[in-house]
């Protein structure tokens, strides 16, 4: 897949689905993981109340003002329009930084069965170089930080 321009100078932020590179994107947010707290007042026990861990939670990975040459998003949210549902699919989101020169992966966050929940188009203008994607909103059941080699 091509992507418009340079991005590395503008975006640092590259969506993989299954694989292959969707788009690069200048901002991402909810990359972020949280563990909910269950609390238990024992009988007899008025010091404190007992607190376990409960079910983990993930923010929609949000990323914003992307460029690509390839329309796979909006084919991946079209789906459900079109037949009903979506197929979830494994993905990653990679911090790129600059190595001898190249893009290169520095920071991996993988997700597991996401799915595209909202995807916006730029506002158009004959004066200004609006990029492909505004913003996509992904939901997912887990991320996590992979541990890159070197």
């Amino acid at each position: 897949m091509d992507v418009i321009g340079h991005p590395y100078t503008t975006a640092c932020f590259r969506l993989r689905i299954d694989g292959l590179t969707m788009a690069d994107f200048s901002e991402c947010t909810g990359l972020a993981a949280e563990t909910g707290v269950e609390e238990y007042a024992e009988g007899g026990e008025n010091r404190f109340t007992h607190r376990f861990p409960s079910r983990g939670s993930a923010p929609n990975l949000v990323l914003k003002r992307g460029s690509t040459a390839d329309q796979g998003l909006w084919d991946w949210y079209s789906e459900y329009q079109r037949l009903g549902r979506v197929g979830p699919r494994d993905g990653q989101v990679q911090l790129l930084g600059t190595v001898r020169g190249r893009p290169t992966p520095v920071r991996v966050w993988s997700f597991r069965r996401g799915w595209p929940v909202k995807i916006a188009g730029p506002d158009l203008n004959a004066m200004s170089a609006a990029v492909a994607i505004e913003s996509v909103e992904i939901a997912h059941h887990g991320l996590t930080l992979v541990t890159l080699p070197g």
